[in-house]
């Protein structure tokens, strides 16, 4: 995309409109958001598909179906896993029920509950959508792999979809740094989208999956950068404002009176412009004589 700066801004807008609007969008709708980026209808269709995988109604928005033939080899490389993964799957249950106590659960069950307690309202159902989401298994992945090599646009939402389990897993490693997990996943899944929409207009890749992951790590790692340089702009800022607040005390003892902006400037050894500005910055105000000598 021509813009990916932009194209990522203006996803965030459209990722919150939907929260307000009930996770409901309309075509049309979309494309007035993005309207001035000249976008084709290919990548309109990666947009809708981003968004209808995220559990999100796209008005008007056909899902694509999936193509037959990897329909097909997807139930036949299951017959063969399954019944291996079954026996498998049902004796690590049955060893892992008689070890766990049903105190034990009942302690997991309530550490789940007191972990989600931050989340807000609108993670803990987008985290619930997802559960509801089958994940790929290899011989599924596999096939979406080569599918996504061929570019076949028919596989792009269930692509995208398996990979909303992924960014959630990565989110999860960035925690604790500033940023909430819902941000954290939201960049996560815009980085995805960017990746998708790459794989699809790109040459092949050797790896798919770390191109994907690094797209992802890099979404969630830049607004951790973003919030921590915000974080240390505004405490610098914190402490100009108190700075210059206690020199225009001390200017005014000194004087008999308040200072002016001009007497202040030279007394805080700062230009004039750059005074006004933190003094506009700061809630209380600064006290200055009018007259400028």
């Amino acid at each position: 995309m021509e813009d990916k700066n932009k194209f990522q801004e203006m996803l965030k807008d459209v990722l919150e409109v939907a929260r307000i609007q009930g996770n409901e969008l309309g075509m049309n709708e979309i494309k007035e958001f993005f309207g001035d980026m000249g976008l084709t209808e290919e990548q309109y269709e990666h947009i809708f598909a981003y968004l209808a995988a995220a559990h999100i109604t796209v008005k008007g928005y056909v899902k694509t179906r999936v193509f037959d033939d990897y329909k097909e080899a997807i139930q036949e490389e299951e017959v063969k896993e399954e019944a291996e993964e079954e026996k498998a799957e049902e004796e690590k249950e049955q060893a892992e029920e008689e070890e766990v106590t049903a105190d034990e659960k009942e302690e997991k069950k309530k550490d789940k509950v007191q972990a989600q307690g931050a989340d807000s309202q609108y993670l803990k159902m987008y985290l619930q959508d997802l559960d509801a989401v089958k994940p790929a298994n290899e011989a599924e992945f596999r096939l979406l792999l080569q599918a996504v090599r061929e570019k076949k646009e028919n596989v792009k939402e269930r692509f995208i979809e398996v990979q909303l389990i992924k960014v959630v897993e990565i989110a999860k490693l960035y925690q604790n740094r500033g940023v909430t997990l819902e941000d954290l996943i939201q960049e996560g899944n815009i980085g995805l989208l960017c990746a998708v929409e790459t794989l699809y207009t790109d040459t092949v890749l050797e790896n798919e999956t770390d191109f994907i992951e690094g797209y992802i790590r890099n979404a969630m790692e830049e607004i951790i950068y973003e919030s921590t340089e915000s974080s240390s702009f505004e405490e610098e800022m914190i402490k100009k404002i108190d700075y210059i607040r206690k020199a225009s005390e001390d200017l005014k003892e000194e004087l008999g009176r308040e200072g002016n902006i001009h007497e202040l400037s030279r007394y805080v050894k700062m230009s004039e412009e750059e005074l006004i500005d933190i003094i506009n910055m700061s809630v209380d105000g600064v006290k200055l004589s009018k007259k400028h000598d």
